[in-house]
């Protein structure tokens, strides 16, 4: 079977190879099936075959396929802007033809001749039941196009409505949240926010594998958690806010008063001292266009379900990587700030994401490998010295992957990890500290022990499952065993049989 659309044009022009959501292939009949990893494969008959050039793929492509602003700007760069000017005045008022036009000219800063004249109805630049697109379209007189992308030429994320986003947007997630706060008392929640904001500064640090840091650090990050939702959203993606926040939650010794100016990755050392590379970042000349077209891209997606608008900002940003250090750590909390933001998550609830995220990390990890292995199975080129300075050494042809990622895994991987975050990771705290309370209480009826030795004998019992070991016993000698046995079966009473 013959090759269609993408798959066409990236064979024949010899351009990188990467993974494509859909692939299209010429048949006998019309079928569609999925493919490993859950790209989709589709199979047309004859009749659907186009023009056997760049340009008749390009248009299947955007007919029959979807919008990958990449891959598009890889192709116009290889072609040239000749065949898309003959298309566009063969056929002046098509579509198709003037999507064509309108692409190019959004992926490569390049102008087609000024002459052209165009014509036809205004048409949507992305189809909204094939992708998310922006609430505040803007009109292109020029190509009669309505520009719904969420982004501009500077940094653009897509995000395709995938049948996992769709149904995971329909699960009442936020009734859940809420249903959960309901069930307890004002002064038990208060106490258990106060703790999941602890937690949370805990478990960002140590999907880092970083100890846990100093308190006044740990004090600056709950109080940064604490901001989020608070102010105005382009100012925090500002370059002096985002310094201002790294500040916060590095090592002063590695706080700086801008963007990264070396070329960073993110690796770990061998035992021969060479490097194993996970990510490359781009270069660090594209800081300032890159994080500023960030920010307009956030206020482009504002009115986007939450959980969409979250996952486009924040994964675009820990994909910038716009400092030495610091940048998962503020990912992170950009995932808070936009979830408080768009409303979901009210303003006294700390949802333990990054909890969450600690106890998937492989699931993390492949999710954040989602996007960064294509570049380095053989796409993205660079030289390293013997200090480990790293050039890209081709960055024209990477550039568009950079500005124009697909961040559609990563929304889904976002919103199956909050749907965890809230049925387990902050349902069990609740819980938790309910059943704390409660045998807290049972056990002052039975010893009224000192505060801070009825929390260590809680602690204690909570290690072991309920029973004090042996090897403790002797810290309690002043508590009989009778007395110790009923406590027992209150702690028990209070969290359950396999506490």
């Amino acid at each position: 079977m013959s090759l269609l659309g993408y798959a066409w044009l990236i064979r024949e022009l010899a351009l990188a190879a990467r993974p494509l959501a859909v692939e299209s292939r010429l048949g006998t009949r019309m079928r569609t099936t999925q493919k490993a990893g859950g790209a989709t494969r589709h199979e047309y008959p004859p009749q659907y075959a186009p023009a056997s050039d760049a340009v008749g793929h390009l248009e299947f492509a955007l007919k029959h396929e979807y919008v990958d602003l990449c891959l598009l700007r890889d192709v116009f760069l290889n072609c040239g802007a000749a065949p898309i000017e003959a298309a566009i005045r063969a056929r002046p008022t098509g579509r198709y033809t003037r999507l064509l036009g309108f692409f190019y000219e959004f992926t490569t800063g390049q102008t087609l001749d000024p002459g052209l004249e165009i014509g036809g109805n205004y048409t949507d630049a992305l189809v909204a039941d094939e992708c998310f697109v922006s609430p505040t379209p803007r009109r292109n007189k020029r190509w009669r196009v309505w520009d719904n992308l969420l982004g501009d030429s500077r940094y653009c994320p897509m995000v395709r409505r995938t049948p996992a986003i769709v149904e995971g947007l329909a699960m009442p997630l936020q009734d859940e949240l809420r249903g959960l706060v309901a069930d307890f008392p004002p002064e038990l929640f208060r106490r258990a926010s106060d703790y999941l904001y602890l937690k949370e500064t805990r478990s960002t640090y140590g999907i880092e594998n970083e100890a846990m840091p100093p308190a006044d650090r740990t004090r600056r990050f709950v109080a940064l958690l604490r901001s989020a939702g608070e102010g105005n959203l382009a100012g925090l993606l500002s370059e002096a806010e985002l310094v201002k926040r790294q500040s916060l939650i590095v090592d002063p010794r590695y706080a700086v008063p801008t963007f990264r100016e070396n070329h960073n990755y993110v690796g770990e050392q061998r035992p021969d001292y060479s490097q194993r590379l996970h990510y490359i970042c781009p270069p660090p000349q594209w800081m300032g266009s890159l994080v500023a077209g960030l920010a307009h891209s956030a206020q482009r997606s504002g009115g986007l379900p939450a959980l969409v608008q979250a996952a486009t900002v924040a994964f675009g940003f820990v994909f910038i990587h716009p400092f030495e250090d610091g940048n998962g750590r503020l990912h992170r909390f950009l995932i808070h700030d936009l979830l408080h933001r768009g409303g979901f998550v009210a303003d006294n609830v700390m949802l333990p994401v990054s909890a969450t995220m600690l106890r998937h990390m492989p699931d993390y990890d492949a999710t954040l490998e989602h996007y960064s292995r294509p570049l380095l199975d053989g796409w993205l080129a660079y030289e390293m010295d013997e200090e480990g300075a790293l050039t890209i050494t081709n960055p024209e042809q990477v550039e568009g992957y950079y500005r124009y990622p697909d961040l559609t895994a990563q929304t889904e991987y976002l919103i199956r990890t909050v749907a965890l975050s809230i049925r387990e990771d902050f349902a069990e705290e609740l819980r938790f500290l309910r059943g704390y309370d409660a045998a807290r209480a049972a056990i002052r009826e039975i010893v009224d022990l000192p505060d801070r030795r009825l929390d260590l004998l809680l602690r204690l019992l909570h290690q072991t499952g309920g029973r004090l070991a042996k090897a403790k016993r002797q810290q309690f000698a002043e508590i009989a065993d009778e007395e110790l046995e009923r406590i027992r079966t209150a702690f028990t009473a209070a969290f359950g049989p396999s506490a």
